[in-house]
């Protein structure tokens, strides 16, 4: 009986050990931050050598650039999607896109507490973009708020949407990053489908009364279509 030994090809395990990487340097940066991350610990976490952490990425910059790119990239591109989308009303699209944010960041906390620790660096913290592209997104935002405001779908409190961003944006992080750390005895679980539902709501709720949505939502704007 002959038994064939399967080898996995070098570039598969190539492969498999930078996403290894990555995955670990996406939980120290996110706990850590950045000055206080060091290639040995990401090396040591996954029980390579400095040499062999070397090959992947030469220089912390390098892996915390990669590692950024690749947790936000595909949340960029999913909202990119939503937002440019032929179908559907300007509300549709922006009510869908604070709810795909919303899902995003709750399936992966880490990407919360990565946005939070890249603002408190401040000084320390790299010139590098959380997004790698970092004009595109709010600028096809500005562009379906504007379109808003033309056709009369939009009613904003504030002429200037980055205010509604900031809030829908900055309370999700927070919500995720921050909060059950301030309430005391892990009362708090911001992770449970219930709670999750509520922020959820409260955020649309924010959204609609930001940019002067009516009672209903998407909802109502695709029944007067």
């Amino acid at each position: 009986m002959n038994t064939q030994i399967v080898v996995e090809p070098s570039s598969t395990k190539a492969e498999r050990t930078r996403a290894a990487i990555l995955a670990t340097a996406e939980d120290l940066f996110s706990r850590q931050g950045y000055a206080a991350t060091r290639l040995e610990d990401v090396a040591e976490a996954l029980g390579l050598t400095r040499a062999a952490l070397f090959y992947y990425y030469g220089d912390k910059q390098k892996l915390y650039d990669a590692m950024l790119a690749e947790a936000f990239s595909g949340l960029a591109c999913h909202l990119e999607e939503v937002l440019a989308a032929e179908t559907g009303s300007v509300v549709e699209r922006i009510e869908l896109a604070v709810e795909a944010w919303i899902d995003a960041i709750i399936a992966r906390p880490t990407l919360a507490r990565l946005i939070l620790r890249f603002v408190a660096d401040g000084a320390e913290q790299p010139s590098q973009a959380i997004f790698s592209d970092n004009n595109r997104l709010p600028m096809q935002f500005w562009a379906l708020f504007e379109q808003g405001r033309r056709s009369g779908e939009l009613k904003p409190v504030n002429d200037d949407p980055f205010h509604t961003a900031s809030a829908v944006i900055g309370t999700t992080v927070f919500y995720v990053g921050a909060l059950s750390g301030l309430v005391p005895h892990g009362q708090f679980q911001p992770l449970d489908p219930k709670q999750v539902a509520d922020h959820k709501r409260e955020a649309l709720f924010a959204t609609r009364h930001l940019l002067g949505i009516g009672k209903g939502g998407r909802r109502k704007a695709v029944k007067k279509q």
